[in-house]
Parts: C-alpha cells; structure tokens; sequence
C-alpha cells in the first residue's frame, strides 16, 4: 500500500505525541511515588556508610536528654572513615584543603525541620607535606559531633518546645574533602529515622551511639572564656614587624599550672588571608610558661594582623595530667623583636652571655679592681710559674663562683614570684651599705692607712698574689679578688649582656645557671688566658716606683666609688642617713690608723662601725624627696607612663623611653654622652617627641614588668615608639647619637632605617 507524503507526517507525530504522553506518565507516576521514598529513611540511631571516594560517612544520632528536648535540640555525629593515608580537615585546614560542611539546602533544613546546624571539632593532628605545606586534619577515623537546633515549629506544633516529640525522619547532604597526595571533593546524602523520646533500654545501638558522640565531645578542646585566670591557656598573641627579608612573627604566650609536656603545641586560627607556621616553642619559668613563635603568611604580610583577634587551641601531654586542651581567643597587639631571644637558642645565648662576660672587664665599674689586679701581677714577676697560675685561677674561680651564687639567687627570687633581674641587689640599702664599707676598707688599704691581712675581707688589691716575707701567694684574696670584682661588675650592663640575661632570667632554672656560667666565664677569661700562658707576664712593665703612684690613683678610685654608693644610698634612704653611713664607714677605714696598738681592738672597732653603717642603712626610712621619677618634668623628660604610650603614638607623636637607675653606670654614660647633648637632647625636647624617663633605682613592680614584656630584666634600657614603629624599637645598651636619631626618624616613619 502507498502512503501519502502527508499521511506520513500525520503517523509521525502521533508518534511522537504517544512517546511524549508515556514520558508524561512515568513522570507523574516517579512524582506520586517520591513521597513514599521520601519517608523510607532507615530507622535508629546509627545510619547506613554512604560510600565516597577513598572514604564513608554515615549519620548518628543519640537519644535526647531532657535538657536537650526542652532547648528544641538533637544530638548528632558525623562517623568518617577514611582509607589509610586519606585525611579528611580540621575546620581551618592549614595551607590547603576545606573542612566538612553540611549543606544549607539539606532537605531537613530546606523543610525547616532544622534551623541550624553546628559541627564540634575534636583535637586534630598537624601534618606536613612537601616540607613547606602545613595541614590539621584526622586520619584513618573521627566522628564530628553535630547540634541540631530544631526550629520550634517543627519540634512541637504549638510553636514552643515541651519534651521529645515524633520527629521527622533527618536528611542532611555533606560536602568534604578527603587528601592524600590529591584533594578528591565528596558529596554524600545522609538520612535517618530518629525514634522520639528515650531509648530502648535492651537497643545496643543506642548506647553505642551515645557513647561514639559522648567520647568525641570529650575530645573537644573546652573554650576558655578568661584565659588570665585560667590555670592552664594560651593567654596573649603578639605581632612582630618583619625585618628584612624575613617575615612577621606571632608570639603567642601560654601558661600552665603544671610543667608543659615535650609535646606541648598551639594551634593559631586567624582572620582570612593569613596562614601560620608551626610554631617554635621555648619553655620559661622551669617549664610552666611557653612562648610559641610561628611565622605569619604571606611573607609580606603587614599590620593589618593588629587588632584582630586569633584563636588559640592549646595542647599539652603533662606527665600525669594527660592530654589537655583548650581555646581561647586574643587581640593581636604589637610585641618588640627582643621577645624572639637570640636566634640559635641556649647555644646563642651561651656564646653571647660569653661575650659580654669578657666585655664587662673594660666596662666603669670594673676597671678599678682590674687595674689593680694588674697591678698584682706585675708585682709577680719573680714568682715561678705554678704560683701565678694559682693565683690566676683562684681570681677566675672567684668570678665564676659569684656568677653561679648570683644564678642561683635569681632562680630562688623567681621561684619565690619575685621580680629579678641584673643588678636589682643596688636596690636593697642593706647591699650598698656593705659595700660602701669594703670600698672604703679597700680604698684605705690602696692609701697606706694598713694592710687587709683578713682574706675574706682582701678582694686582693695588688697584694693578692704577692707572697708575704718569701712566702707563697695568698689564694684566698685572689679569689676574693674575683668576688669584689663580680659584685662591681652588676650595676654595669655591656653590649650583649641585657640580651643573654633576657634569654637565661625569662627561662628556667637551668637556663640562668648555664648563662650566668657562661658571662662568668666570659669575665674570668683573660685570667684564664694568663694562666695558661704565665710567660705573658713578663710583656707587662718592671715593678717601680710608678706602681706607688698607681696605687694611690686606685685608692682615689675606690675611694670615689664609695662616694658614688653613697649617692645612689641617698635615693634609698635620707639622705642624713646616706651620710651617717658614708662616716661610719670613713671612720672604720681610719681607725687602724688611730689605733696603732691592740690588733684585736682596732679590728673590733671596725666591726663594730662596719656594722653600725649598714644599720642605719637598713633601718633608715625611704626618702621623702624627689627621685629620678619625680624630676623626670625637668628639661624634655616626663615621667614614664606605660598605659600612655599607645595613646601619645595615636596622635602621632613619637615616645622615647629610657629605663635608667641612679646606681647603673652604663645608665649615667648614655645620659652625660648621648641624650643630654645635641643632637639627641635637641630632638628629644622637640613638640612630636615625648620623652619618658623610668626611674628603677628603688624596686618598682611596673618597671619590672615593662622590661620582662621585652624579654629584657636588666637596664640600660631604651626603646622608640612611633606611628610606623608602635611595637616600639629596642636600642643598643651603649648609645650613641646615630642610633638614636635613626630610630627617631624610624619610629616617625621619615625612613627605613
């Protein structure tokens, strides 16, 4: 049969129109049977595994407390498994990945059974790869714990929540990542039946449930809402500028009541755009306090981190405390570059407190005493070998005997909780008496007035190695010599000493020994040197009638020296009683002379007025005149005022602050050659300069704790605030006018410096 053109496109599109009509049915047909699907959710409280790749993931739910019930809440877990080598994220991932995320269009929240959903993180893991890419993630196996907020409507139909009601049957969609080498993203459609109300005591599934969630939530570290008082958090977050090519530091500062673990570890969450690397540790107060510095990325990172707030997740394996680990948050605020330490750790600190040990023997306070142990020495000449060697070394073990006696105080004093640092005992009116009087003995001695014949009260003094009538040397004034000279060493601060002292006074005990040993040494070495090579001596100048006139020079000295103690006395003390102490003293250094007969009277009488003189030391009252601190109006200076430096840096101004005490040496140097002359005097009484002097000649908590903010305990100590420095820049303990105009200009912005 022949059929038409037309009569073939009519059988055409009633074919097409049949085949359109059966996609329509099916269709509707899929449609009406969706809902019956729908509520074919697994019932109980443990889902089926949604497999992924390399990975699975299944819904758990555990039965409602009351509490929960009456807050409209569900309990629920996110079960992960992953195959060995696979990482699923933390909820900040590190330098790459993305956490897990329940999606907002998730049937149970698109219907509004569920108003909101917040997943709990456990402890994570750090992981690295490739050397320079840093991760948090779990390996192998987690459960997230997951609140479900129900919206009230759903929880109960009159709008407010009674007790556990019938639920809907939960239907969440996941997102995550799941890590190896590669990054595979997983989408998994997670659904259960939770049966209302509570469970069934013989359900096994039940209990299992509960406890899988329950033992995850232990794991979460516990937010700290007042790290300050908190036995045992993070507490503090510090920015430090980057120098050079180097990037910007973070400092975070944490505390525990108990000796930190060898694995104790912070993990920094901060604002977007900045990343952080594992963070260095070092351990301080005998290993109760860490202070964690991690690199901040980018490389080229700025300012901007200031003000923010970080998170901080403390971790710590304590022996005997087990595994602990909490949260808190801090505002990033600006830290000075000292609080890093000298890079290299212990051992840089060992090679530098070594340095300004040997620097200290040419230091104001020190030379005194070293000239006349030069002195000694060249009257040894006709002495052999082993003699001087002894001698020598009875000097350095004297140096290094006083180092470690100064060590062991410092840890005692910070065991005790009390504020130490270099030179503090010239704070104590009970010292400076003391030695008021061995100065003025020691001057005394110098003059011809008599001889020290007492070894515990030579110090040495060009007598210390010289042998009495042919005998041999006294060794127990030539380590005295060493004690004296340590004891005058300590209101003076060298080059590299405030920097070793900050690393050794800012850790633990073993940290001051070994530093203080090292500055110890530092200073006995060129005993030690002569020592070794005895023969040296003979490159020193013949005995003469010159050493007469050295000798007198030296007394002089000693003698001055007593005077300026007395100085610093009369900002201790009334400066009547200052005075009373400086006679007792002259009249203790004069009586042998009166006294010609009766060696056991004349040396009683002096005793007695050495005893009387640190008395009145001791019992006198606190002046009631002015100090450093309160002079401080005169000329540029202000008094210091912490609290006011970030306000006066606000308005623009730049704030030079100088640490200073009446009894530091290297303190008077810096002022008389540096800051009271042009052209540092001239800057420093300019409108847009404020000048603050810190008076720490009397102990003062503030100043204290100002200095240990810089990881600094001993003084000079001067530092330049400005809008483009409000960290604040650490000058050299010896100043110079260059150093300080630079960083003037620096801290103002008008230059790199």
């Amino acid at each position: 049969m022949h059929i038409r053109r037309t009569d073939r496109q009519t059988l055409r599109q009633k074919a097409i129109a049949a085949f359109g009509s059966g996609i329509m049915l099916a269709f509707a047909c899929l449609t009406m049977m969706a809902p019956g699907l729908a509520a074919e959710a697994p019932r109980g409280w443990i889902g089926p595994w949604a497999e992924g790749q390399r990975s699975a993931v299944r819904l758990v739910a555990a039965p409602q407390t009351p509490d929960e019930a009456a807050r409209g809440e569900l309990s629920l877990g996110l079960d992960f498994r992953m195959e060995p080598g696979w990482k699923l994220y933390w909820r900040s991932p590190g330098d790459a990945g993305l956490p897990p995320a329940i999606d907002g269009a998730s049937p149970s929240i698109a219907d509004g059974q569920i108003a909101a959903t917040q997943i709990h993180w456990p402890l994570p893991e750090r992981f690295t790869a490739f050397e320079t890419i840093h991760t948090y993630a779990y390996a192998d196996h987690v459960l997230l714990p997951v609140t479900a907020q129900l919206a009230p409507e759903a929880a109960s139909p009159s709008g407010s929540v009674t007790g556990p009601v019938r639920l809907k049957p939960v239907r969440l969609r996941v997102d995550y990542q799941v890590c190896e080498a590669l990054c595979i993203p997983v989408t998994a459609d997670l659904a259960l039946d939770v049966p209302a109300g509570p469970a069934d005591p013989l359900d096994r599934t039940a209990a299992e449930a509960e406890a899988a969630i329950n033992t995850a939530r232990a794991a979460v570290p516990a937010v700290v809402s007042d790290p300050a008082a908190a036995p045992f958090a993070a507490v503090s977050a510090g920015w430090i500028a980057a120098e050079g090519d180097g990037p910007a530091r973070l400092v975070v500062e944490a505390k525990s009541d108990a000796p930190f673990g060898p694995a104790a570890d912070v993990f920094i969450e901060g604002p977007d755009g900045f990343a952080f690397s594992p963070p260095d540790a070092r351990r301080l107060d005998d290993g109760r306090r860490i202070r964690f510095v991690a690199d901040v990325a980018p490389p080229t990172a700025d300012a901007r981190l200031l003000g923010e707030a970080v998170r901080l997740t403390l971790v710590d394996d304590a022996p005997g405390a087990g595994l602990r680990a909490v949260e808190t948050t801090a505002q990033v605020v600006p830290a000075p570059a000292t609080l890093l330490g000298p890079e290299g750790g212990l051992v840089a600190a060992l090679l530098i407190g070594l340095l300004g040990g040997l620097i200290l023997n040419v230091m104001p306070c020190v030379l005194p005493v070293l000239s006349i142990k030069l002195m000694g020495l060249v009257a040894t000449r006709g002495l052999g070998r082993g003699d001087v060697r002894a001698s020598l070394l009875a000097t350095a073990a004297g140096i290094l005997l006083s180092f470690l006696a100064l060590a062991l105080a410092a840890a005692g004093l910070k065991l005790a909780g009390v504020a130490v640092g270099w030179g503090i005992q010239f704070q104590q009116p009970a010292f400076i008496g003391v030695m008021i009087v061995i100065m003025a003995l020691f001057a005394a001695s110098q003059l011809g007035v008599f001889t020290i014949r007492a070894p515990v009260l030579s110090g040495g003094l060009a007598r210390d190695a010289v042998p009495e009538a042919g005998g041999r040397p006294k060794l127990g004034r030539a380590m005295m010599s060493g004690v004296v000279a340590t004891l005058l060493a300590t209101p003076c601060s060298a080059p590299f000493v405030g920097t070793a002292l900050g690393f050794a006074l800012a850790g633990g005990t073993a940290d001051i020994l070994a530093v203080f040993a090292a500055m110890g040494l530092g200073m006995a070495l060129p005993y030690l040197a002569i020592a070794a090579v005895p023969s040296a001596i003979r490159l020193l100048p013949r005995p003469g009638r010159w050493m007469v006139w050295v000798k007198v020079a030296m007394g002089l000295a000693l003698a001055g020296t007593a005077l300026w103690l007395t100085l610093v006395l009369s900002r201790l003390v009334q400066p009547g009683a200052a005075a009373a102490v400086a006679v007792l003293a002259a009249l203790a250094a004069l009586l042998p002379l009166v006294i010609t007969k009766a060696r056991l009277l004349r040396w009683a009488g002096v005793g007695g007025l050495a005893v009387a003189a640190v008395a009145t030391a001791v019992l006198a009252s606190p002046p009631s005149g002015r100090g450093l601190q309160a002079v401080a109006a005169e000329g540029p200076w202000t008094p210091f005022e912490a609290g006011a430096i970030a306000a006066e840096v606000a308005k623009g101004r730049v704030v030079f602050v100088d640490v200073t005490a009446s009894w530091c040496v290297t303190c008077i140097v810096n002022e008389e050659r540096v800051l009271a002359v042009d052209p540092v005097a001239g800057r420093l009484a300019t409108p847009d300069v404020v000048a603050m002097k810190a008076d720490w000649t009397r102990p003062d908590p503030a100043i204290a704790d100002y200095l240990a903010g810089f990881g600094r305990y001993g003084i000079p100590f001067n530092v330049v605030y400005g809008p483009a420095a409000p960290q604040g820049l650490v000058l050299p303990e010896l100043l110079t006018a260059d150093a300080v105009t630079r960083a003037l200009d620096q801290a103002r912005g008008n230059g790199a410096g």
